[in-house]
């Protein structure tokens, strides 16, 4: 055999090794418009509310979460048409690593429950998410380092369809989302309130922080409430202690005069986006009725 007839076959060689270790296919980002649903899409709305764009993280592609698009969009040089590409994704998403913290690491956190994984999208990367991660890069094909850059961003949501939102069952919560439920409801019942109160504050939880008692927020707003300081619903310490700021929605605190929910006049003749709305002044005042199913879950299961 003549030298460049080894040097041909060495590189045959090294190119069905290739082929034979890639994966079967090239990830890439997905193209979300209005009307998709699905963890792809909670992904994408933790991720514009990491860029400081705040977008309510409920897995529904509506007018908020095109506004937010295009405005970072136009923010980023993108032609703002407020369709999430590859491009829009592209400039979205940063590089992840054990010990960072925040939305954009829920982004990810959804995208791994999406793949199987059994962490809790708290948004603190941690021992369990690291090890989640290098099992999903072992399983794409991908070197195994922990570390979420591009390559592993593009087989997250590129693949494993993304049509399910985690969290939208009783069954599907985690045990830390279970507890914090739990804590509502008997803050609840030991105040008098109404079994409605319940499922209104279950479901305004459920949107603001997915039932995570989050030390982060928009602004300043903590907790499972995200309830803020400089709106006058308590310390940092108070808005964080799930007692008190449960209290506080209902209305039944002591360290906050803000009018909570019990507060609100007619309150039990509302809708569950009413009644919330009243109380939390939020944004995205249609956003919280889609977890009223869910909440009557968790009361259902829980007393």
């Amino acid at each position: 055999m003549t030298r460049v007839s080894r040097i041909a076959v060495v590189l045959l060689l090294a190119v069905l090794s290739l082929a034979l270790t890639r994966p079967a296919y090239a990830a890439t980002y997905p193209t979300l418009s209005t009307g998709a649903t699905g963890a792809n899409v909670t992904s994408l709305q933790h991720l514009l509310t990491s860029r400081g764009y705040s977008t309510a993280a409920d897995g529904d592609f509506g007018s908020g979460t095109k506004a937010a698009v295009q405005a970072f969009q136009s923010g980023a040089g993108l032609g703002a048409d407020g369709i999430a590409g590859p491009a829009t994704f592209g400039a979205l998403v940063s590089t992840l690593r054990q010990g960072d913290s925040g939305p954009a690491v829920q982004a990810l956190q959804v995208q791994l429950v999406k793949h199987g994984a059994s962490v809790t999208a708290d948004g603190a990367f941690g021992p369990a998410t690291d090890s989640a991660v290098r099992s999903f890069q072992s399983s794409a094909g991908l070197g195994v380092d922990g570390v979420v850059g591009p390559a592993t961003w593009q087989e997250l949501l590129g693949t494993g369809g993304g049509g399910s939102t985690p969290g939208t069952t009783y069954d599907s919560l985690s045990e830390e989302q279970k507890q914090n439920a739990r804590t509502i409801i008997g803050v609840g019942q030991q105040a008098g309130v109404p079994e409605y109160g319940w499922v209104v504050a279950l479901a305004t939880a459920m949107q603001e922080s997915t039932l995570i008692n989050v030390d982060y927020g928009d602004r300043d707003s903590l907790g499972l409430f995200q309830q803020r300081t400089s709106q006058g619903w308590g310390t940092d310490a108070q808005i964080l202690d799930p007692v008190l700021a449960s209290k506080a929605f209902y209305g039944v605190a002591t360290h906050t005069s803000n009018p909570g929910l019990t507060d609100i006049s007619g309150w039990q003749s509302m809708t569950v986006t009413q009644a919330a709305q009243a109380v939390q002044r939020s944004a995205y005042p249609d956003a919280y009725a889609k977890w009223e199913s869910l909440a009557r879950d968790i009361v259902a299961h829980e007393t």
